[in-house]
């Protein structure tokens, strides 16, 4: 057999023989938490059990893309060398392998496992490459608590995403061998291998906030003196234009039309996340995104609108939640 025939066969061998060692959640060891699930159609290390989960609707997260750096202790975050910051809806799973495997064979197949599903790896790192205090990313972002915080030996990760047009699933994975920490509820043994394995799906979310007709917002004017408005979306910090948006400023720019005496302020506003100069700048050039959109786009005269930014200034729900977060990052029309 030629040479490269060999290498393909032999690969092909070892990927089957490394996938042998996933298996679906009738595999586990113990009765699962109740209400967890395996994510993004990924099987689970031989004869493992899903312990913990968490899951939101929507959030935000930082995928490690390069090393660790430093842990920023005043505002208890990463730093790291490249990061991605997404928006989507997060779960994050932990599970307990029985004691015997090293982190290093769990790795290697989830990693088969990864690539068999369609994912790209973005960034991997191997014990002290992910660099200092790397346990405490996953000791204070979702649940698990000291369990992930003090093994950094034999630790391995991979961030990595699979693309499938107008979705994304991104993975941040963490395998180590459990070297101490207390947990109130679960028991690890020492050199036991724990996996921590976080899924975050951007796009196509479905949205809780209705989307106001063109129709509609002459009397909601009436009714509050404004029009809010959800349907406008922006990436993570960022000013530029989703197109999700579309949707929304169909609705605006045909409502102007029908209404060509109306001039409206845009006004951005955002959650309490960040400094309070960041998200007034930031809401300012949100707003600033959607007016020239509305002009260069849909052809509605720059005269009648104009762009303003209030950042956190106006909530009109908690910031103390996920949900009153969500409430609070909106644009609203207001007449001028």
């Amino acid at each position: 057999m030629p040479s490269k025939q060999r290498i393909a066969a032999y690969a092909l061998f070892l990927s089957s023989v490394l996938a042998f060692k996933l298996a679906g959640a009738g595999a586990a060891i113990a009765a699962d938490a109740p209400g967890c699930k395996d994510p993004a159609d990924l099987k689970r290390f031989e004869g493992a059990s899903l312990v913990l989960c968490e899951s939101r609707d929507f959030g935000e997260y930082q995928l490690p893309e390069g090393r660790l750096i430093s842990w920023d202790y005043g505002r208890n975050k990463p730093v790291f060398a490249v990061k991605r910051d997404l928006e989507g809806r997060p779960t994050y799973n932990i599970y307990f392998v029985p004691k015997g495997p090293s982190s290093a064979e769990v790795f290697r197949n989830y990693r088969v496992e990864l690539l068999d599903k369609g994912f790209k790896p973005l960034f991997e790192a191997n014990g002290a490459e992910f660099g200092p205090d790397q346990g405490r990313i996953f000791e204070h972002i979702g649940p698990g608590g000291q369990l992930f915080g003090y093994s950094p030996e034999n630790s391995r990760f991979v961030a990595a995403v699979r693309d499938e047009g107008q979705r994304q699933t991104y993975v941040a994975l963490y395998v180590i061998e459990f070297q101490g920490g207390v947990h109130p509820k679960l028991r690890a043994e020492r050199g036991q291998v724990l996996v921590r394995l976080d899924t975050i799906e951007v796009g196509q979310l479905r949205s809780r906030m209705e989307l106001v007709k063109a129709d509609e917002m002459e009397s909601r004017i009436a009714i509050t003196g404004r029009i809010t408005i959800y349907g406008i979306q922006f990436d993570f910090n960022r000013a530029e234009l989703k197109p999700e948006s579309k949707p929304a400023l169909d609705e605006i720019a045909t409502y102007l039309r029908q209404n060509p005496e109306r001039r409206l302020h845009v006004v951005g506003h955002t959650d309490a996340v960040g400094g309070f100069d960041f998200n007034v700048k930031l809401s300012q050039a949100r707003a600033v995104a959607v007016v020239e959109s509305l002009v260069r786009s849909y052809g509605i005269a720059s005269t009648r609108l104009t762009g303003n930014g209030v950042g956190m200034l106006a909530p009109i729900a908690p910031n103390a939640t996920e949900e009153g977060r969500a409430k609070n990052r909106r644009v609203e029309l207001v007449p001028q």
